[in-house]
C-alpha cells in the first residue's frame, strides 16, 4: 500500500529558530543541489523538517556516467536549483564509501547496504523521505533539468499513489511522471541504448542477438549459475509471471538470462540451469554466454554491475545488477523492472508491452528473423 507523503506545512517562527540551529549543526550553508556529502541522513531528515522542507538523497558512484552528467548540467541549473531548494535538503551518497553511516530512521548501516533496502540497482538513484525519516520514493535513471524538477514535483505532490514516474517525453507528448503505457518498471535511463546490440552464443548453440526476437516481447535478467538468491528468485518470478498471462500469450514472450560468469557458466551448465525456470506454454527461457570480451561489451552497453568478491565456500561470488530489462516487440528497451517488483506487477507490465506490439506493425531496424 502506499504511503501518503507529508506535506510541507508552512513553517512558524519556533519551526524557523529551531531549523537555524539544526542548520547549523549539520555544516552551514547549503551546498549545490545534492553536492553535500553527510554520514547522518537522520540529522539530515530532522532538519529538513525543521525547515518545512522532506529530504531527498542522490545515491551515486564515482564513473557514472549519469551522476557525471546531470552534476555538469540539472544540479547547475539555477531555476532548478531555487525550486528544489524550497522544498527539500539535498544530500549524496556514494556507493563506493564503505564507511558506515546513520539512515533516515536512525538505525546504522552503509551506503551499499541502503541502496540494497531501496533496490536502487543503479546509478544514479534517488531516495525520499519524510521529515520523520519515513521513507517516500525511489526513482532511478539521468534526468535533464525539467525531469529532475517534475521528479520533485511529483514526489512532493504524492503522485506515486496514482501511478509511478517517467520522465517527460517530449517526441509523445507524454505529460511529466505519467509513464508511457503505463509500465511499473522503472524507464531507463537517457543515457542506455534504446536498441542494444551485442552478439552471444546462447543455450541452443546458435548465435544470438536482441533483434532475432523481434515480434516477441523479451525480458532479459543477467547474473550467475551460482548465485544463491537474487538470480533464482527472478527467474521463478518471470516463470510465474509469464505463466499468468493467456495461454495464447505466453509464446509471445521470450525469457532470457545471460551470464556475467563465462569462466564458470558453460554452455551445458547453462541450458540445464535455464531449464528449470522455463514457463508452461511457453517459449523455453534461453541462457547466453559470451567470450570474456563479449560479456565486457555487455556490460559496458547496459551499464552493469558485476564485481567478482572472494569467497571461502565458492571461490567467489559475483555482486551483480538485478532487475530485468524489458523490450517490446519492436525490441525498444522500455523499462527496468526493479528485483523485488511484485510478480503481478511484471505480469501486467508483459501484459502491457504485448498489447503495445498488437496495436501496430513491428519496425525493424535492421532485417532480422525472430525464428
Amino acid at each position: 500500500m502506499l504511503r501518503r507523503a507529508l506535506q510541507p506545512p508552512i513553517p512558524t517562527f519556533q519551526q524557523v529558530a529551531a531549523g537555524l540551529m539544526v542548520f547549523l549543526a549539520v555544516g552551514g550553508s547549503q551546498a549545490a543541489l545534492f553536492e553535500r556529502s553527510v554520514d547522518n541522513l537522520q540529522r539530515e531528515a530532522e532538519a529538513a523538517h525543521a525547515e518545512g522542507k522532506q529530504l531527498a538523497v542522490v545515491l551515486t558512484l564515482p564513473d557514472c556516467p549519469g551522476c557525471l552528467e546531470m552534476e555538469r548540467t540539472a544540479y547547475r541549473d539555477r531555476r532548478t536549483e531555487k525550486l528544489i531548494e524550497g522544498r527539500f535538503r539535498t544530500v549524496g551518497l556514494d556507493l563506493s564509501r564503505s564507511a558506515p553511516i546513520i539512515d533516515a530512521l536512525g538505525r546504522a548501516t552503509t551506503a551499499a547496504d541502503l541502496a540494497k533496502r531501496f533496490r536502487a540497482v543503479a546509478t544514479p538513484s534517488f531516495v525520499f523521505f519524510a521529515g520523520d525519516g519515513s521513507f517516500l520514493y525511489r526513482y532511478t535513471g539521468t534526468l535533464d533539468q525539467a525531469g529532475l524538477r517534475d521528479l520533485t514535483d511529483y514526489v512532493v505532490r504524492a503522485k506515486f499513489e496514482e501511478f509511478p514516474f517517467a520522465p517527460r517525453d517530449a517526441a509523445h507528448g507524454n505529460p511529466a511522471g505519467r509513464p508511457n503505457s503505463a509500465l511499473h518498471a522503472s524507464p531507463p535511463a537517457s543515457n542506455l541504448p534504446r536498441y542494444p546490440e551485442f552478439v552471444l552464443t546462447a543455450s541452443d548453440g546458435r548465435q544470438r542477438r536482441l533483434e532475432d526476437f523481434r515480434g516477441q516481447v523479451v525480458a532479459l535478467s543477467v547474473g550467475y549459475t551460482q548465485c544463491p538468491d537474487v538470480c533464482p528468485t527472478t527467474l521463478i518470478e518471470l516463470k510465474a509471471a509469464v505463466e499468468g498471462l493467456p495461454p495464447t500469450q505466453r509464446r509471445q514472450v521470450q525469457v532470457l538470462f545471460a551470464t556475467l560468469d563465462p569462466d564458470r557458466d558453460g554452455l551445458a551448465m547453462l541450458k540445464e540451469y535455464v531449464a528449470a525456470f522455463s514457463p508452461a506454454s511457453g517459449r523455453p527461457v534461453l541462457g547466453l554466454r559470451g567470450s570474456a570480451e563479449a560479456t565486457a561489451r555487455l556490460i559496458s552497453q547496459l551499464q552493469l554491475v558485476a564485481e567478482q568478491r572472494p569467497s571461502r565456500s565458492a571461490g567467489y561470488t559475483v555482486d551483480h545488477t538485478a532487475g530485468v530489462f524489458l523490450f517490446d516487440a519492436n525490441g525498444r528497451l522500455r523499462g527496468l523492472a526493479p528485483f523485488g517488483q511484485s510478480v503481478a506487477d511484471l505480469r501486467r507490465d508483459l501484459a502491457r508491452l504485448l498489447a503495445d506490439g498488437s496495436s501496430g506493425p513491428v519496425v525493424a531496424q535492421r532485417v532480422a528473423r525472430a525464428n
